[in-house]
């Protein structure tokens, strides 16, 4: 290629530029050139006869900083090209900006050609060289560079340059030393592949085309690979799958139910199935079959009752203490009492006139009296030493005297005239004297103290009178009655006596009695009738029943009752009425209570009784187990006909349908109490593991869990398992997934050392902030060539 343009000696050592301009007409005609050469003072603008003949358009650079002059129309003239079109290599360099500044070097490899084949000048005028595209250029030569405005050019066509140690991967020597490489290289040597953006996890190994490492995926290998795929989730690492909040599990496959199913299993997300049993949005609900009547459902079929109330549904109340006397417990602490009995409990027997002078109702219509009282409401008083003479017992130990009587049981006579002379009163007014020596009604008259009177003589003997028939004592002052006055009568003259108040006849034989004795009786002391053996009291008026009417009856004529006839009959009110007749041999004890025979119970002993073999005292038969269980019926004595959930002799056993296993007891009609600490579940079959097994594992025996040995182990499966295993002090954090130390090493392994910075010019990172280089590149990380210096501000 030869050029018109012609040297100036002024200029021979200074850079200059040629100025080019796009046209769409290559033939029009256009200003004489302009050239602008650079320096480091100022832009010099010469006439094209100025400038020396070249082969190309920059010749030598000075190692200085450059500035350029923009030119808005640049122009190249050229002549004598031939007319294929020639290939021009364009390598990018820093932009210039508005203000002339130097911008960052974009690095960028860029390729043009010519647009048309050019055209032979024939008027004398070079034609123009039309180019596409446009760039801010830099040509490097040896260890200087310089700035091109748009589409200047370096045109090799005529001189063979050396680079050594070569240009690589296609790259053409463009200058001494300097290299022009293919589209998708740089570098001194074109040693360097360029991809678009970074290879994330792989390596630029083509140009514009990454390597990724396994696991990794995609332009810039930065889409992770999970095999199987993610079923419910994102693929974020590696074969590790972030789950959507609905799933879990390596594949998120497994649902999430939140919160947990308490007893069922999470079959769809926040969708329960529950065991049998159980019943809720998370199977926290206990079903109860029959329903708890008067309590809580706290585990299948078992309830926890309210206070108060007992059995499998809680429909039995519970009266603490027991209803007594045979009296129902009819709700919580409530008793309905059986006839004759009142109280919280029926534990008081009724008197319905009450008891007297603090007696105690101890049995229905039954007092207990005090020691000082007596009779069927303690309405008589108790004299411990009965009255005497006639004295009646008023109040406890306490005797009303009859006339003429006194002392504490009446046993003291009273004379009225005291006796006088050692003389004794030994009835009432009646004085008992000593004969020998005193006489009269106070033993006032001594004997022979005078002559003997009526006719007596003294006897033989001093102070003895011999009396005629008639008279006697010591003087015959003393009459002889030959019936002897009777009763403490007295005889005051001869057979004629003077007899005691209540007393009269010949020798006061006869007692009086002021109102006269009835209904057959006789007086037999004053005032004193002994009645026959159907009256009594003092006039016999009283009628008398014997033996006594009991149970309250009230004795209205001899030997005949007023019974209370809603409870009681027969002579005395001895037999107890029973509105229904007592059934199967029972005996009638009281108003409407049966004693029943051996094997009968019920208030007219209408049920067979079951009684354990062990209990044959009557006294047991209201015992805990004496009678059927659990709804058993007792259909004859001591059979008993149990329910389809309960058996044995009294239906006491429950009857679980699927068995109790692993010592689990069998504690309600198909409820297994199992031993919580190993076994649970219905039949005591599930295994427990406490702690609980973890990331799916399964709780195979009692605390031994058999994990997913692919991913997890450890005693609760709670180490994941990374296989390969994490290298480099990396952390197995879930299945398959290492979490490394950042700042040293990553990769799914770990096994990937990390340099900070990174290593340039495709060095290789062999250990943590480790650069092996190409033989071209040395430094920390690579970024020093082997073979020139240039600065690096370009």
């Amino acid at each position: 290629m030869t050029s018109n343009l012609a040297k100036t000696t002024s200029h021979a050592k200074r850079p200059y530029f040629v100025n080019l301009a796009l046209q769409k007409d290559p033939v029009v005609t256009h200003p004489k050139p302009v050239v602008t050469f650079v320096d480091n003072v100022s832009p010099t603008h010469v006439n094209v006869e100025e400038l020396p003949t070249t082969d190309t358009i920059v010749n030598e650079l000075p190692p200085v900083d450059l500035h350029v002059s923009v030119i808005s129309q640049p122009q190249m003239i050229v002549d004598e090209l031939p007319l294929a079109t020639p290939s021009i290599k364009l390598t990018s360099a820093r932009s210039i900006s508005a203000t002339s500044s130097v911008l960052k070097n974009r690095s960028e490899n860029i390729t043009s050609k010519l647009a048309t084949p050019l055209m032979k000048s024939t008027s004398g005028i070079s034609p123009l060289v039309p180019l596409v595209g446009s760039a801010i250029l830099l040509v490097i030569i040896g260890t200087a560079a310089v700035f091109l405005p748009p589409f200047l050019l370096s045109l090799q066509t005529h001189r063979d340059y050396s680079c050594s140690p070569g240009c690589w991967n296609g790259g053409s020597c463009l200058a001494q030393n300097v290299c022009s490489c293919l589209a998708g290289y740089e570098g001194d040597r074109c040693q360097t592949t360029i991809c678009n953006q970074s290879c994330n996890y792989g390596v630029c190994a083509q140009p514009y085309t990454c390597t990724c490492q396994a696991g990794w995926s995609g332009t810039f290998c930065d889409q992770p690979i999970c095999t199987p795929a993610c079923v419910n989730g994102n693929c974020t690492l590696p074969n590790y799958c972030s789950c959507d909040v609905q799933y879990t599990g390596y594949l998120c496959l497994t649902p999430v139910c939140s919160p947990s199913c308490v007893h069922g299993f999470c079959t769809s997300p926040n969708n329960c199935t529950c065991n049998v049993g159980w019943n809720g949005t998370i199977c926290d609900e206990p079903i109860c079959s029959p329903s708890c009547v008067n309590g809580n459902c706290t585990y299948p079929n078992v309830c926890n009752c309210s206070t108060g109330w007992k059995d499998s549904t809680c429909s039995t109340p519970i009266c603490s203490p027991d209803c007594m006397h045979d009296s129902n417990c009819t709700a919580p602490d409530t008793c309905v009492c059986s006839a004759g009995y009142n109280g919280s409990y029926c534990q008081y027997p009724i008197c319905p006139l009450g008891c007297l002078h603090d007696g105690n109702c101890t049995a229905p219509s039954n007092c207990t009296c005090p020691s000082t009282y007596t009779g069927s409401i303690c309405e008589d008083p108790v004299c411990r030493n009965s009255c005497s003479n006639n004295g009646n017992c008023t109040a406890p130990d306490n005797c009303t005297c009859a006339t003429g009587w006194t002392g504490q049981i009446c046993e003291t006579p009273i004379c009225t005239l005291p006796c006088l002379n050692g003389g004794t009163c030994i009835s009432p007014d009646n004085c008992s004297c000593d004969t020998t020596n005193w006489d009269g009604l106070q033993c006032e008259t001594p004997i022979c103290s005078r002559n003997c009177t009526n006719g007596g003589k003294c006897g033989p003997t001093p102070h003895t009178c011999n009396c005629t028939v008639n008279w006697t004592d010591s003087v015959c002052s003393t009459p002889v009655c030959s019936n002897s006055c009777k009763n403490q009568g007295t005889c005051v003259s001869p057979n004629n006596c003077t007899c005691p108040i209540g007393y009269n006849g010949t020798v006061c034989e006869y007692p009086i009695c002021v109102e006269s004795c009835s209904n057959g009786g006789t007086c037999v002391a004053p005032n004193q009738c002994n009645c026959t053996s159907s009256w009594s009291g003092l006039s016999c008026l009283i009628p008398r029943c014997n033996p006594y009417c009991q149970n309250g009856g009230v004795c209205i004529a001899p030997s005949t009752c007023l019974c209370d006839n809603t409870a009681w009959n027969g002579s005395y009110c001895q037999l107890p009425i029973c509105s229904a007749s007592c059934q199967h041999g029972g005996t009638c004890i009281g108003p409407n209570i049966c004693q029943c025979t051996t094997g009968y119970t019920g208030d007219l002993c209408q049920e067979p009784l079951c009684i354990p073999v062990n209990f044959h005292d009557e006294t047991d038969y209201q015992g805990p187990n004496a009678t059927c269980q659990n709804g058993g019926t007792c259909i004859s004595p001591n059979t008993c006909l149990c329910t389809s959930l309960w058996n044995g002799t009294y239906c006491q056993t429950p009857i679980c349908t699927l068995p109790c296993v692993n010592g689990g007891n069998c504690s309600s009609p198909d409820v297994c109490t199992c031993n919580t600490t190993q076994w649970n579940g219905t039949q005591c079959e599930t295994p427990v593991c406490d702690p609980p097994c973890l990331n799916g594992g399964n709780c195979s025996s009692p605390g031994v869990c058999t994990c997913n040995t692919t991913q997890w182990n450890g005693t609760q499966c709670e180490t994941p398992v990374c296989d390969p295993p994490c290298l480099n002090g990396g952390n197995c954090s879930s299945p398959g997934v290492c979490i490394c130390n950042t700042t040293q090493w990553n990769g799914t392994q770990c096994e990937t050392p990390v340099c900070d910075p990174a290593c340039e010019n495709n060095g290789n990172c062999t250990a943590p902030d480790v650069c092996a280089c190409t033989p071209e590149w040395t430094g920390s990380d690579c970024n020093t060539s082997m073979y020139c210096n240039c600065k690096r501000e370009f």
